[in-house]
This record gives structure tokens, sequence and C-alpha cells, in this order.
């Protein structure tokens, strides 16, 4: 294998010669030695990046090497390669369907492999295989191992995006179930679904009936209230579900929740008023008045100021989408170029990429399109105005991007920016120009577990430009340029 790896710096200097050198590597392809393919099919890759034709022969020649391997008694083997199958399986979405079963997870093998094969499960789904396939990942989600059943749930929330009836099905007899751990993680999952596949509301709806007294965790509850908020008006129990939440919020102590409590409560208000109006009431009175959390104090602020300004001001403020059209179905997505990935095959790189479960994104944490997958915005830990100066002074600023949009008065922008986890810190007066207003949020990364604390400044001086920003994170910076872009081309759209 490393013989074949120096060779990848030589170039043929012409056409037979390059096909001279691929005849003499052709029995290397189906090679029983794994590291020896994988050199060689790299080799191929790199020398045939204008055969088109000859590549995808290559890679349908290592198939069966690439499923041994899977096989293999090494952990780390199987591990390896069914992680560069997810790379090829980019450019060749069929070129194992008719395998599928050998990607169906045994008792014995450890969580993450059977987190890997229910990935590639995934992406080999079609309309002959697509009730075996779920049936045998239904068997896995009440699996003893909280991280297997979990995976196995949200599997099956992304075949959903094609097989909606089929999935729904499977997800509503879980929460029959009534257990802490699984009808969070269903609950989690159909509210992204519904975020892809809108047509699934109505069936969901009417499946969320008593899932408030089996959730325990803080992330299937918020979820609960997302669902709540988005689609309460089709929900007959939804004011006294969320009255029941009310009730206990002052042994709350998630900030996340309060704050989506807010947001679910202020959306149902708009749709059930005379239902709602009270246990509203209670809540912002006991966030602006009680609350210590200068986070959800702020936006209970907002929301009470808002309803000031009118019921139609309110209702343009929070009746945002309820869903990503944009998003499309799961299956039959257009094959990859196979140069987009060859550089990173037979390398760490898609251990690391592919080593981490896949989310959909939705509307809690990151529904921005073109972010980075698996990043997400958060308002926790809050910023102090004195701590976002001396960092914003002490920094050297970078200097991103610019952004076109509109003037926004800073009442929009701060219920907007709130919305998407972006708080907002000081203002200049609205009609003064140039327009500033300093913002903060955190990104977290589902694939390394860490937070970076993004700062910014719009500067408004006839086209409104993010000036400055922090961090020098391209990836974080990047997800945070995405989300605000968003937000601003909303409210410009909903000024014009």
């Amino acid at each position: 294998s490393e013989v074949l790896r120096v060779l990848q710096r030589y170039q043929p200097q012409s056409e037979d010669e390059l096909f001279d050198i691929l005849s003499l590597l052709d029995s290397s392809l189906v090679s029983p030695h794994p590291p020896v393919m994988a050199a060689t099919l790299s080799l191929f890759l790199s020398l045939c990046s204008g055969l088109p034709a000859v590549s995808q022969a290559a890679l349908e020649r290592v198939r069966g090497p690439l499923l041994a391997a899977c096989g293999s008694g090494s952990r780390e083997m199987r591990f390896t390669a069914l992680c560069h199958i997810q790379l090829l399986l980019r450019s060749i979405p069929g070129l194992l369907g008719e395998h599928y079963k050998r990607f169906f997870c045994s008792y014995a093998e450890p969580a993450y492999i059977k987190r890997r094969k229910m990935q590639v499960l995934v992406e080999l789904v079609n309309d002959e295989n697509v009730i075996m396939i779920l049936d045998e990942l239904k068997g896995y989600c009440t699996d003893v191992n909280t991280d297997t059943a979990q995976a196995a749930i949200s599997a099956i929330g992304r075949i959903g995006r094609s097989y909606s009836d089929k999935c729904l099905e499977i997800l509503t007899g879980l929460l029959g179930l009534k257990q802490d751990q699984i009808t969070s993680a269903v609950v989690q999952t159909i509210r992204d679904l519904v975020w892809a596949c809108p047509q699934c509301s109505d069936a969901v709806s009417s499946a969320l009936e008593g899932c408030e007294e089996v959730l325990q965790d803080s992330q299937g509850r918020q979820a609960l209230l997302w669902l709540l908020g988005a689609y309460g008006e089709r929900i007959s129990s939804a004011p006294y579900t969320l009255e029941a939440f009310i009730d206990g919020v002052r042994s709350e102590t998630s900030m996340e929740l309060k704050m989506e409590l807010l947001t679910s409560t202020m959306r149902l208000f708009l749709c059930r008023p005379a239902e709602t109006q009270d246990m509203l009431g209670r809540l912002l009175h006991y966030c602006i008045e009680e609350e210590r959390d200068i986070c959800v104090r702020g936006q209970a602020l907002l929301y009470y100021r808002l309803l000031q300004c009118g019921i139609e001001e309110t209702r343009n403020v929070l009746q945002v989408r309820r869903s990503d059209p944009s998003m499309g179905v799961l299956i039959g997505r257009p094959a990859e170029p196979i140069s987009q990935w060859v550089s990173s095959f037979n390398t760490l790189e898609p251990l690391q990429r592919y080593g981490n479960a896949q989310r959909l994104g939705g509307p809690a944490g990151l529904p921005a399109p073109g972010a980075e997958p698996s990043v997400t915005l958060s308002l926790s830990p809050p910023v102090t105005p004195e701590e976002f100066e001396r960092l914003w002074m002490q920094r050297r600023a970078s200097h991103p991007e610019q952004g076109n949009g509109a003037e926004a008065s800073s009442r929009f922008l701060h219920a907007a920016m709130q919305l998407v986890n972006i708080q907002t810190l000081a203002f200049t007066p609205t009609h003064t120009l140039p327009w500033k207003v300093f913002l903060y949020t955190h990104t977290l990364s589902a694939d390394t577990s860490c937070s970076t604390l993004v700062l910014g400044e719009l500067l408004y001086a006839g086209e409104l430009n993010p000036k400055r920003s922090q961090p020098h994170d391209v990836s974080a910076l990047r997800v945070f340029l995405s989300v605000l872009t968003t937000v601003l081309h909303t409210l410009s759209s909903e000024v014009a």
C-alpha cells in the first residue's frame, strides 16, 4: 500500500501508459487485504479523474472486497469500511442496494458500528426494500442501549422524508410504549420530520396527545413545545398542555425550555386567544417580574412590548414558516461527482465526518439553508454587555463578506434574532445613520461538542453590512452569517 501511495505522485505521459498502469493494478482492486484494495482504488480514482466511466467501473469492482471488510473480525476494520462505503454511496447511491441485508446489525456489535450500519441502511432504501429495512430498524428502537435506540428512531425519521406514511405509523406506535427515552427521541424526530414534510402535520397532531406525561428530558419537552406552538390550532389539548408547563415554570431549570415555552404560548395565543390569554399573562408576569435569567426576561419583555404594538404586528413577527420545503426528499437526490470526495478517500477524514450521528436540520437549533450540518446556535451561556465590550476590543476584528438587506426597526429585528437564538445587546436610535446593532450567539457543534462564541456588529449606512465579527472559526462564522442573512432577507421581504 505504501508503494501505491508513492505512485499517486506520478503523472502518466500518455493515455496508453495510463491504461498500462491501470491494467497492472486491476487485480489489486479485488485484493483480500483491505489496505491494498483501498490504496489501489485511491490510485485508480486519482489517475482517472478525467475518465468518469473508468472511475465508476473501479468503484463497482471493489464492491465485493468492501462487503468482506464489513464482515471483518476486527471492529476497527468494520467501522472504517462502513465510513468509506458512505463516501462511495454519495456518487453511486445504488452500488450496494441489493446487499442491504449485509448491513443489518447483530446483537453483539458495539453501538458505534450499529449506528454506522443504520446510516448506510438509510442511504440504501428504495421502493423494493423499504418495508424490510423499516421492520429491521423498528426492532432496534427498543434496544437496551439508549444511543442505539435513539439512532434507530432518527434513521426512521430520515427515511420518513420519502416514505412518510410508513414511518409515521412506526413512530406513532412507539409513542404507545410510554417510555421516557423512546418518547423523547420520537417527539424530536417527528418535529424534524414535519419541518421537512409539512404534509405529515395532520397525522402528527393526533399522535401527540398525552406525550407530556411521559417526557422528562429537556430536549424532548422543547420539541413538544415547538409542535404545540406550530400546530396548536389542530391539537385539541394544546392549551391545557401548555398550562401544565406554565404552572411548573418556577421549578424549571432549563433556560432554552423557558424561551421555547414563551414562544409557543405566544403562537398559540394568536390562533386560540380565548383559551390562552390568561395563562400567557401569568407566564409573562413571572418571566418579567421574577425570572433571573436575563435572556428569558429579555424575551418576555420583547413579547410584552410586541403585544402592545397590536395583534397584527405580533402576528407578522411570530407566524413564521413551520416547514422548509426547499430541503426536498432524502431518497433519489442526484449523485455527487467523485472529485468532491476523492481526496479524502483512504484517509482519516471519512472516519471523522461520518463518525457522528447525522441529523435533520430543523426548527430547534439551526434551520438555515446552506448552513454547516450538525452545528446549531444557542443563547447560553449569556454574555453581559461589559464582557461583550471587553472581548470585542481585545480581539482584532475579521471582515466577512457583505450581505444585502434593508433596515428594519429594532423591535422586529430583536424579535427575529431571538427566534433563531441570536441575542441583540445594543442599538443606536433607529432613524440615525450609520445605524448599528451589536449581537452575539454560541455555535454548538454536534461533531465535537464544542461551543464557539460569535460576536457581531451590524452597520447600516445605505446598505446593511455585517461589519465586524468574531471568531476566526470559519465554520462557526459561516453558520452565523447564514442564519443572519436569512433573518435579514426575511425582514426585508416583510417590509417590502
